[in-house]
């Protein structure tokens, strides 16, 4: 039969891996239950305790305030907590670092189960309890439910008992005053049966360490009050501002420029001199009423990183160090002013850091305005010459064309750059210009693509023609409010969703090419006489590359044309003997440093000059063409290339190939060939045309050269003829093969 101690450990095992301290005690306080953990904290071996009276080790938890409200867990009463602030260590242990261990000890009762009166009855036989003793039985049960310390005495009313007594006292069980012989036999049996019938609990107890938390709760409440020794501190450096602040506002009103303080630690402004009024356009009752926060929601976007980094510098800043910064305001008004600030740490925290800033700032408007307006005249020339550069050094249309509207959208930052090209030029005297489209943009990254679209029929009648045509510019600065344009042109700027629009003719002579456009997507915008001048500048400059360009573009086909006449055969289109050699070579070399095959496939059509005796020669033009189709469609690589070797002779070039890859291709070849069935009566083969080739495959190198590789597949194709022809010969190692 299990025991005790087995049943515990068994149904509490499972709590040997939890980071907390867990014990199980019995009603006499024993316990049953000890936990790996709580051996780490105490230092005491589960084997030590075990069974042993929780007391010994631990001998305040026999204390009235611990045993009264074990006593209740033992009862089955609810869940008591022993709580760090009242009971610091219900089982007291030390950390590594030498401090007590703070706890929280939460004790529920757990039913113990049937065998806890086997276990007692069982007991109490091994020393000499009769089965018929019911009162022993009885008492016993009672005192392990309600176990103390008490001395035995006055245990029974009759005498006869005492022989008795003196040996429940040597198993410790008899507490004071028991009655444990004063009723019948009747009686005890009848006790005995209840104490069988109710339910025992244990109590287990689950310890958690908060000696950390119980110790940042402490230095919580310390970093408080400091805190609140701080604000008060704060409030008592602001008051003796405040009663200065007299003084300094005539000395500071008196200035030409802005003066502020603002707080680091609190982050707001919290003085402004009242030229803000002046320079602003609001009260310095204003800014101080906001804490500074219109000011700082005031900086222009483009300039508050720069204001975050000024602020960091603050943080090693020495006493003296003056930080100078330029940046963007936001007046009353809305106009936008720039201005120039001087700041210095102004006052620091009794641990040394900067606490506040002063700051003066001058409005540096016409200067900034006047280097803007020199910046934009720089960057306008040099905006010309980057795109005469690219007209100088490249004749590419594609290339000029992204350029200019990149360059343009960049240095006028727009929403969108485009060229709009006319399918063709008309002279000025036609009545209707022939629709075109976008051809090119560059885009803000959240502006739509417009790229492709057309501008319909109705925009380009004779009058928005013949405006084009003598080299005016529209300008659109809301195309809500546009006036006396046409109403075709605004839907169509409108379906583009453009806000804003700029566009220049572009001219070659007196031909209308095509329009240089310019667009905001998001908002209006004001066109100024500086960005006009730019886009009509472009627009002369473009018309000079465009021709240029165009013809370029016609002198290069012409010399592709004649390249292509140069490198082909006239007959069979195919390769010529010319490309034949200049693509071999190439491939030799290529394929040497890749050390990969190359195969050749010479061919020749069987019987050829009889053929032409029998049909005529336009006949056999038309076979050379036939077959040349047939042969090509048998090769299958871009890399491959057919050619006219000679007369009736054709070669087929294989990069990459080997001698089995090579062969597949000259079996397609003949397969091919022989489905066209092209009759000839007068061949010694077949009655319809039929091919003879010959196979040579070599992995290159220095000492290979084309004439080998030629001469190698030639004298295949010889050994073909002479075994009989419409067959394949490989030449591998030195050796031919017929397939």
């Amino acid at each position: 039969m299990m025991n005790e101690i087995q049943a515990a450990q068994k149904d509490f095992g499972i709590l040997d891996r939890v980071p907390e301290g867990v014990c199980v005690l019995r009603e006499d306080f024993s316990v049953l239950f000890w936990n790996r953990c709580l051996e780490d904290w105490t230092g005491i071996s589960r084997s030590e305790i075990l069974l042993k009276d929780i007391g010994i080790y631990f001998p305040h938890l026999h204390q009235p305030k611990y045993a009264h409200r074990l006593m209740q867990i033992f009862e089955g009463g609810p869940p008591t907590i022993f709580s760090a602030q009242l009971h610091q260590s219900i089982i007291p242990a030390q950390l590594p670092d030498g401090r007590w261990r703070i706890q929280h000890t939460t004790v529920t009762a757990v039913p113990a189960g049937n065998f806890r009166f086997r276990t007692c009855w069982d007991s109490a036989s091994g020393y000499g309890f009769r089965s018929h003793d019911t009162g022993v039985q009885l008492d016993i049960v009672k005192l392990r439910q309600k176990p103390s310390s008490s001395n035995i005495e006055g245990v029974g009313k009759a005498g006869k008992n005492k022989k008795r007594v003196t040996k429940y006292k040597r198993i410790g069980f008899v507490k004071r005053n028991s009655p444990l012989f004063g009723d019948t036999l009747k009686q005890n049996e009848e006790k005995l049966a209840k104490v069988q019938n109710r339910n025992s609990f244990y109590a287990l107890l689950v310890i958690e360490d908060v000696t950390d938390l119980t110790h940042r709760i402490q230095d919580y409440r310390a970093m408080r009050d400091r805190a609140l020794e701080e604000v008060k501190e704060r409030k008592k450096i602001e008051d003796a501002l405040i009663q200065s602040q007299h003084f300094i506002q005539k000395i500071a009103d008196a200035t030409p420029y802005l003066i502020y303080i603002y707080d680091l630690v609190e982050k707001r402004y919290i003085y402004f001199n009242r030229q803000v009024d002046l320079l602003l356009g609001y009260t310095d009752e204003e800014m101080i009423r906001r804490g500074g926060q219109l000011f700082a929601n005031s900086i222009h976007p483009d300039d508050l990183s720069h204001l975050a980094a000024q602020m960091e510098k603050f943080a090693i800043a020495q006493d003296g160090d003056i930080l100078e910064r330029e940046y963007r305001i936001k007046h009353r008004s809305g106009e936008w002013f720039w201005f120039h600030s001087r700041e210095l740490v102004f006052t620091r925290t009794p641990e040394g850091l900067p606490k506040q800033i002063l700051g003066t700032a001058e409005d540096i408007s016409k200067r900034k305005w006047a280097e803007e307006a020199m910046r934009l005249q720089t960057e306008r020339e040099r905006l010309m010459g980057v795109i005469t550069q690219h007209i100088r050094q490249s004749l590419n249309l594609d290339e000029v064309l992204n350029t200019a509207v990149t360059e343009v959208r960049q240095f006028l930052q727009t929403d969108r750059a485009l060229i709009f090209r006319f399918q063709c030029s008309t002279h000025k005297s036609s009545r209707i210009l022939k629709v075109g489209n976008v051809t090119v943009e560059s885009l803000a990254p959240d502006c739509t693509s417009i790229v492709g679209n057309i501008m319909p029929d109705c925009c380009l009648n004779s009058n928005s023609f013949a405006y084009y045509q003598q080299g005016k510019i529209r300008a659109i600065e809301d195309i809500c409010s546009a006036v006396n344009f046409p109403k075709c042109h605004i839907k169509l700027l409108k379906n583009w969703g453009v806000k804003a629009n700029l566009e220049v003719p572009i001219m070659q002579g007196e031909n209308l090419w095509g329009l240089l456009m310019v667009q905001q997507c998001k908002a209006s915008r004001e066109w100024q006489p500086l960005e006009i001048e730019l886009i009509e500048q472009l627009a002369n400059q473009l018309a000079i590359a465009i021709q240029q360009a165009e013809l370029y573009q016609q002198l290069q086909a012409a010399n592709e044309q004649l390249q292509r006449l140069a490198s082909s055969d006239g007959l069979t289109h195919l390769a010529n003997r010319r490309k034949f050699d200049e693509y071999l070579m190439q491939q030799l070399l290529i394929l040497a440093r890749e050390k990969q095959p190359l195969s050749l496939i010479l061919c020749d059509i069987d019987s050829f000059k009889t053929y032409n005796d029998t049909y005529g020669h336009q006949a056999g033009d038309e076979c050379l063409r036939l077959v040349a189709k047939a042969i090509q469609r048998a090769v299958k690589r871009p890399a491959d290339l057919v050619a006219r070797y000679g007369g009736e002779e054709f070669a087929v070039i294989l990069p990459n190939t080997d001698l089995k890859g090579g062969l597949r291709v000259a079996k397609e070849i003949q397969i091919r060939v022989k489905d066209l069935q092209i009759p000839h009566t007068a061949s010694s083969v077949s009655d319809t045309i039929t091919l003879s080739a010959g196979l040579a495959c070599v992995i290159p190198t220095a000492d290979v050269s084309p004439n080998e590789l030629v001469a190698t597949a030639d004298r295949a194709l010889y050994q073909a003829k002479k075994w009989g022809r419409d067959r394949i010969v490989m030449y591998s190692e030195s050796c031919l093969s017929q397939v």
